[in-house]
């Protein structure tokens, strides 16, 4: 895969992130921050918009020929040969409002409407995580509390047991189902790791997990930065059909889609 940044861009976008985990992490330490209803019913916090303007104004200056689409900012399709910024400055919102440390911030670059860099970054989740991709398109792992970087070797997660990350809201009849019908060897021998935002992707980049199951709808935003990364692992976000009580595999998911909106989706790590 084609890295479209240079290492002292990746750099500096990571600064940034660093610059908006700290005042997430301020401002939900000392839980002072507003929250507002948007239009769709769903909430977003001052924090959001406060790092969106701060991510946006600061990639528009480390990559000013490079189009920029928030979470919290403008939204609109673009050419699908144009590279631009996917941002999601507090995914996890509602985790970040109920006093969840399971909200991140994410950045990721898009290019033919496909993924091809990726940034994650939890300031309080574990210590302080974040996973990105280098120059290189090699995975990287940053640890917080230790200040210290570390290059990530793709390994597969040991498969005579098997483990599911999904989302707290998943049902767990949903999961039994798509067990059955793939893996029914499984069926009485299977874990659930239940997360929110994209840190899940950290359990499929580790080796924590070997299947990653979304059954609601998503934002673009929500996952560009965690397909970014599995790509480079050589795995695939693939889109999950359910007609009739059973599921079918569709297409690698695209982005630029004219909503943003993703339907369900799997990645399996298996060996």
């Amino acid at each position: 895969m084609q890295n479209f940044l240079n290492q002292q861009q990746i750099n500096q976008i990571f600064q940034v992130a660093l610059q908006a985990g700290k005042i997430a992490s301020k401002a939900f330490l000392t839980n002072n921050f507003e929250v507002f209803a948007k239009k769709d019913g769903s909430k977003v916090s001052s924090i959001d918009i406060q790092i969106s303007e701060l991510i946006s104004q600061n990639l528009a200056k480390i990559s000013p020929n490079i189009s920029i689409i928030c979470e919290e900012g403008f939204k609109h399709k673009i050419n699908n040969n144009q590279s631009f910024f996917l941002v999601d400055p507090i995914d996890g919102t509602s985790s970040f409002i109920n006093n969840s440390h399971e909200f991140c911030i994410n950045i990721a670059l898009i290019k033919n409407n496909k993924p091809v860099f990726g940034l994650i970054y939890a300031p309080l989740y574990q210590g302080g995580l974040a996973v990105f991709s280098n120059h290189l398109n090699e995975i990287i792992f940053y640890n917080h509390q230790l200040q210290e970087f570390e290059k990530f070797n793709p390994k597969k997660p040991q498969s005579d047991h098997l483990k599911i990350v999904t989302s707290l809201r998943t049902k767990e009849q949903d999961i039994k189902t798509f067990i059955e019908q793939f893996y029914p060897n499984y069926l009485e021998n299977f874990s659930l790791i239940k997360l929110s935002s994209a840190i899940k992707f950290f359990k499929i980049i580790d080796g924590s997990a070997n299947i990653y199951l979304h059954f609601r709808d998503s934002m673009e935003w929500d996952i560009a930065s965690g397909h970014a990364l599995i790509n480079l692992m050589q795995l695939q976000l693939i889109n999950l059909n359910f007609e009739n009580n059973v599921f079918t595999f569709g297409e690698e998911l695209q982005y630029n889609k004219e909503n943003f909106i993703n339907k369900k989706f799997v990645i399996k790590n298996f060996n």
